[in-house]
């Protein structure tokens, strides 16, 4: 008789297979087969009252089976009863640590709390027991995404088209995590192909608004947001979801009267401030906007406070004593080693890349994208290829930069040919056009550069310092390591000064062809600064340099925290914005002077 109701169930028919069990169970009470038959029936027609009394009761006679703990914590989960089901989910994996439900189903709602160290361990787990669940493959994918593991969630999504279900919440989630990994096309594939799967689904087009916004089509994501019904964001959970993309869509419009209500009502929320620790420091930059620096400052430093404490669980390496984020510049290249170095073939100017580099938040996304916008070069966002590079060396044995003398020919080719590979396949340039890699850190690995690509011009992105370190401190980076640097703004100062300090050294030592441009100088005049990079990159000029805002919202998607300003006309908004909190800044001064004076600033 119970085979039969597991056939009705199997079959698509829950209220036959209901029915069948309940004549079981007329005639054996406990029967275990007959109550988890009835339990699953009754939670495929929705009777969820009645199957969590069920499932409750089969804890209570069967208390050693790990899988009914799950059960019921996967009932009660949605339920929204999350204590309970987390409660039922512990109990599950303490009778049986590998219970592949009960991690996933812990670790998704570790996630949903922001508790994403916890979160990825579960779903690593899960991954392991169910390598082929492509649910579990995706949520495991976010939570690396969240602790840094760049890497991890890479490499989980991999060959993502050939594995994911036509599951329209499935695509939705790993078209963001796609977006947020800077993998723009796959992304808007996935999402697309969301919501071919289910037209008008609440969570995929909240994701697809998102996106719109991310890729800066912000028309299209207002409109789309506008058409999702609140009662269906409200029944699907998304409330703070959509309430954080209608504060970012009203910064975007310049309606900031609005956006700081938004962003003050996420931040009322302690969850969701650990689920976005970028949220304070948005509301701070809203205040900035609006003249309110004395409520900036401290939602920058509430942000900042409860950002450290976060990545305090995630990575406490970073803020061990001793831990230091800028160690790859404590060891420069001495005159006496560089003379040493052994001559090495190197590509000419012409076959060089071009590099942008800089302190962050210094205009280098607003440089890339001029140079992107000339018919004959390519940008290629942010990527980290020079030190994938250093990696590369210490693989082969190479110590960095203490034997970058020992690299000989077959060496270098084969670390040129790799970064090649790596621009070819990760980064999509279109054959003959020059490559444009900006990546303001790498004013960290100058050695490498000029060991590898001697001829390669360089462009030395330059802005007030004062303004630079209000700029980092305002910024919520993803990076810990960068988190810890940038953790005061007499920190970001010393960080500022220090990086500054081994640039100009190694720039005497090494004799790279480096243009020095101002940000002050580029809004000021921006044709002519144009005119002056293209003469030092060795191209024509080009008036698309000048309107390079517009190739900026042809790419769509930025990889940096300023991809909403770059698609804006050249602007003086963020000239001399540090005047205003000149008190904040005082103690960072000092560190600062050098470099003021150096480059002509004033104070």
């Amino acid at each position: 008789m119970l085979q039969n109701a597991f056939q009705a169930f199997q079959s698509g028919n829950p209220a036959e297979a209901e029915a069948i069990s309940r004549q079981v169970l007329a005639m054996h009470p406990d029967h275990e087969g007959g109550l988890l038959l009835l339990a699953m029936s009754l939670d495929a027609q929705r009777k969820r009252a009645e199957a969590i009394a069920l499932f409750e009761r089969m804890t209570l006679l069967f208390p050693q089976t790990s899988a009914y703990w799950s059960n019921l914590g996967t009932i009660r989960r949605s339920l929204g009863q999350d204590e309970l089901a987390a409660s039922a989910f512990e109990r599950a994996l303490a009778l049986d640590p590998d219970e592949p439900g009960a991690l996933f189903n812990l670790g998704a709602f570790r996630f949903d709390k922001g508790d994403y160290v916890e979160a990825r361990r579960l779903l690593l787990h899960a991954h392991a027991m169910w390598p082929d669940d492509a649910g579990v493959r995706a949520q495991a994918a976010a939570a690396c995404f969240e602790c840094g593991d760049i890497e991890g969630a890479e490499r989980l999504l991999a060959d993502w088209e050939r594995w994911v279900p036509e599951d329209a919440n499935l695509l939705a989630d790993i078209g963001w995590t796609l977006t947020r990994l800077t993998r723009a096309e796959e992304a808007g594939r996935a999402l697309e192909a969301a919501a071919r799967a289910m037209p008008n689904n609440t969570r995929v087009d909240l994701r697809r608004a998102a996106f719109h916004e991310r890729t800066n089509r912000v028309d299209e994501a207002n409109a789309l947001l506008s058409r999702i019904p609140q009662d269906a964001i409200d029944r699907a959970g998304l409330r703070s979801d959509a309430l954080t993309l209608r504060a970012d869509l009203a910064m975007r419009t310049e309606d900031f009267a609005t956006a700081r209500r938004l962003y003050e009502e996420l931040v009322a929320d302690p969850g969701m401030v650990r689920r976005d620790p970028q949220l304070p420091s948005q509301l701070a930059r809203v205040c900035d906007r609006l003249g309110d620096t004395v409520a900036a400052m401290d939602w920058l430093s509430r942000g900042r406070a409860l950002h450290i404490a976060q990545l305090r669980e995630r990575a406490p390496q970073v803020f061990d004593e001793g831990a230091d984020p800028l160690r790859i510049i404590r060891r420069p290249v001495t005159p006496a080693e560089h003379s040493a170095w052994q001559p090495l073939p190197s590509p000419t100017a012409a076959e060089s890349p071009v590099f942008v580099v800089g302190f962050p938040r210094s205009g280098t996304t607003m440089l890339e994208t001029m140079l992107d916008a000339h018919p004959d070069l390519a940008g290629m966002d942010e990527r980290a290829f020079v030190q994938d590079l250093i990696d590369a060396m210490a693989k082969d044995g190479y110590r960095y930069p203490d034997d970058l003398g020992r690299l000989d020919a077959e060496a270098g080719a084969k670390l040129r040919a790799l970064y090649r590979d790596l621009v070819t396949t990760r980064a999509r340039i279109a054959p003959g056009k020059r490559v444009v890699d900006k990546n303001p850190l790498n004013i960290m690995r100058l050695p490498l550069i000029a060991r590898l690509f001697p001829q390669s011009p360089i462009i030395l992105a330059l802005r007030h310092p004062c303004d630079v370190v209000l700029s980092n401190y305002m910024q919520t980076f993803r990076s810990p390591a960068y988190v810890a640097l940038t953790a005061t703004i007499e920190s970001t100062a010393r960080g500022y000064a220090d990086t500054f300090a081994f640039w100009l050294d190694q720039a005497a030592v090494l004799a790279p062809r480096v243009l020095e441009l101002r940000y002050e100088d580029v809004v000021d005049d921006i044709e002519g600064q144009s005119r002056r990079i293209a003469d030092f990159v060795g191209v024509d000029w080009d008036p698309r340099m000048v309107a390079f805002h517009e190739r900026a919202r042809e790419r769509g998607f930025i990889a940096t925290p300023s991809y909403h300003q770059v698609v804006e006309p050249v602007n003086r908004k963020g000239v001399g914005r540090w005047e205003r909190y000149r008190d904040s800044l005082e103690p960072a001064i000092p560190l600062l002077r050098p470099y003021i004076e150096r480059w002509n600033y004033a104070v």
